[in-house]
């Protein structure tokens, strides 16, 4: 695919999402004050372990600029902040870590803005319109090695989705959760010629998590997709990626947690696992700080989606922002 058409494909996503955005920010802006959710979609960490009650506490904690009105947190004027703080939550881990192979440097973005609020106008119409949410994840290889320490390559993943919190409401057992998710996303690397890579998918993800809040939980997360359209820069992705990729995660919401991402293609030989284990540094007793110790180990095909058919095998360690 030459870079204009990508351009033009990865602009349109990208200025659908934007007015999107703007347009549902204007409605829940002028109907009515922003509130927090407590429905809202989960997290990369709601999906594996409840969140931390020191993040709860804060984020239900009134800011600046705003007050307690009916057992709510309203805004009492135009605060771009607070507002967009009512709408940004974290979605996939993100994380900046290093190693001493080429490539040498990983890092992953990712963020999801929630749509509609709870008190705006149109939730009040439909209040399941607030599960609603556009996300984007960006995960780059960056080669400190190369001449100019280049980037090697960068997946681009916008998305749409809509989830479904508690779907058993709590019938099986008090420690036992079931969620689930649906979406379409957009994934591309954003280079030109024969190093184009693209693909569109549809994908369900149900996540079951055993345990209860504040102690020892286990998350299983299997999702399945299929590819719509052309698979025409890389016809043979699905031999290599498949259509499900399984995520498990063990652990403790404020504690130490070790998650694994499993993928098989039409072989066995072909798929991958990445190992990631994080720690939270305000447990250490000196160097306290709220971001999270990581160590990751890739093993398998498809780290990049330049070299999706290639094998590699790499241990890189960092710091992660969440989980």
């Amino acid at each position: 695919m030459r870079r204009d058409s990508f351009r033009g494909q990865h602009g349109a996503v990208i200025a659908l999402m934007v007015a999107t955005g703007f347009l549902s920010s204007g409605i829940g802006w002028a109907q009515t004050e922003p509130q927090g959710s407590p429905d809202r979609a989960p997290t990369a960490a709601d999906r594996r372990v409840e969140t931390d009650p020191k993040v709860a506490t804060s984020e239900g904690s009134a800011g600046e600029g705003t007050s307690k009105a009916g057992g709510g947190e309203r805004l009492t004027a135009a605060d771009p902040v607070e507002f967009f703080r009512q709408h940004f939550f974290p979605f996939e881990p993100f994380y900046f870590i290093v190693g001493t192979e080429s490539p040498n440097a990983k890092f992953q973005i990712s963020l999801r803005y929630q749509l509609f609020i709870a008190d705006s106008w149109v939730a009040e119409q439909w209040s399941g319109v607030t599960n609603l949410s556009v996300a984007y994840t960006q995960t780059s290889l960056w080669d400190w090695n190369g001449p100019s320490a280049p980037f090697f390559d960068s997946s681009y993943k916008p998305e749409v989705d809509y989830t479904w919190l508690h779907v058993d409401r709590g019938r099986w057992a008090d420690w036992i959760r079931l969620d689930l998710q649906g979406g379409l996303q957009h994934e591309s690397n954003g280079k030109g010629g024969a190093d184009s890579r693209s693909l569109n998918l549809v994908y369900l993800r149900t996540t079951i998590t055993f345990g209860r809040v504040g102690r020892f939980q286990v998350s299983v997360s299997p999702k399945a997709f299929v590819y719509l359209g052309e698979l025409s820069d890389n016809p043979d992705l699905a031999d290599y990626r498949g259509y499900v990729e399984l995520r498990a995660v063990l652990g403790w919401s404020d504690n130490v947690q070790l998650a694994a991402l499993g993928r098989v293609g039409d072989d066995f030989d072909r798929g991958s696992l990445q190992l990631d284990l994080t720690y939270p540094m305000w447990k250490l007793p000196v160097l306290r700080s709220s971001v999270f110790l990581q160590a990751q180990y890739f093993t398998g095909y498809g780290e990049s989606l330049l070299r999706y058919n290639e094998r590699s095998d790499v241990f890189r360690a960092g710091f992660a922002l969440f989980r």
